[in-house]
């Protein structure tokens, strides 16, 4: 299984549409994960989706993502865990302990529900004054 996170330095990248690279880890390699770092080169979401599966990506792991583009990627069969922060280390551990939908790792702004969809949490300020 390969999982990919969106990287920006050493953590999540905030907004995957914009992110350049992605964190790969594939079994293998030390500590059971090889980690390969790539670029990805399209910018459109259809071919960003297209990329992704080429590389056989089974598990995405990012920041806020557009809804169309989540949409396309669970359409080709790659699970999206999206509206995740957090250093790659705390996130990959989180994944792999089954904690990645712990309040410490969601964005803020965001709440999670139904899995691995965040929504983006707007008030409406005529009903809610604060």
């Amino acid at each position: 299984m390969k999982i990919a996170l969106s990287i920006w330095k050493d953590c999540i990248s905030t907004v995957f549409d914009a992110a350049d690279q992605l964190l790969i880890l594939e079994p293998g390699g030390k500590n059971g994960h090889k980690r390969t770092i790539i670029k990805l080169i399209s910018t459109d979401i259809a071919g960003r989706a297209n990329e992704m599966k080429e590389k056989q990506i089974d598990v995405l792991i990012c920041g806020a993502i557009s809804r169309p583009l989540e949409n396309l990627l669970m359409a080709l069969g790659i699970q999206v865990h999206s509206f995740v922060r957090g250093t790659l280390e705390e996130v990959i551990y989180a994944y792999q302990n089954g904690n990645l939908q712990h309040a410490t790792f969601a964005l803020p702004g965001c709440c999670r529900h139904r899995g691995s969809r965040g929504k983006m949490r707007l008030r409406n300020r005529r009903n809610d004054p604060l």
